[in-house]
């Protein structure tokens, strides 16, 4: 893979327009969006996965045999992500993912005017306080909000809002941690 930051930023961008291009030819702005957060699971499998993070890398597997890796393990993603992953994988630059992942949300954002905000709780939202965080959001930022959301049984209660420049944490599992911090002292 190139060191050259340069051409570096050039690659991400690339595969960030294609991406976006294609799946806002596929379907509507939900669409769109559920790629994104399809992208960033995408990163977070890797990531947590040795074996599949070493077998991408691994210079024993020819091209091919990467792509076919990251279509048979994501055989259940959206096939316009699943492809751009491929391509990479045949070219050795998965580590890109992340950065690309990062740049399409930023990039849906700008083109459909839009915030995107991670929702995380310990139990499922019900539709008034889905509502509620959404109306708040788009009154306090002067966009159309969207929530992209999450169980986290840890977090034990309360909720953690995050979007790409601020995290709101108000979980239970914070507080109690902040606390015993406290007592500590």
């Amino acid at each position: 893979m190139p060191t050259n930051r340069l051409i570096v930023k050039e690659q991400i961008a690339t595969y960030t327009e294609l991406l976006f291009t294609a799946a806002k030819n596929e379907g509507d702005a939900e669409y769109v969006l559920s790629v994104c957060d399809q992208a960033k699971q995408m990163v977070k499998a890797i990531r947590g996965n040795a074996d599949l993070d070493g077998a991408l890398k691994d210079p024993g597997y020819t091209p091919e045999q990467k792509a076919q890796i990251v279509r048979g393990v994501f055989a259940d993603v959206e096939p316009v992500l699943v492809n751009t992953v491929a391509v990479m994988a045949e070219r050795g630059e998965t580590d890109l993912l992340p950065r690309v992942a990062e740049q399409l949300e930023d990039r849906i954002a700008d083109e459909l005017n839009l915030i995107i905000i991670d929702v995380a709780t310990a139990v499922e939202l019900d539709d008034h306080l889905r509502d509620l965080i959404k109306k708040k959001a788009e009154t306090e930022l002067g966009k159309k909000a969207v929530l992209i959301e999450r169980v986290d049984k840890s977090l034990l209660g309360g909720i953690v809002l995050s979007t790409k420049d601020e995290r709101l944490d108000a979980s239970l599992l914070t507080q109690v941690e902040k606390t015993r911090e406290a007592l500590k002292q």
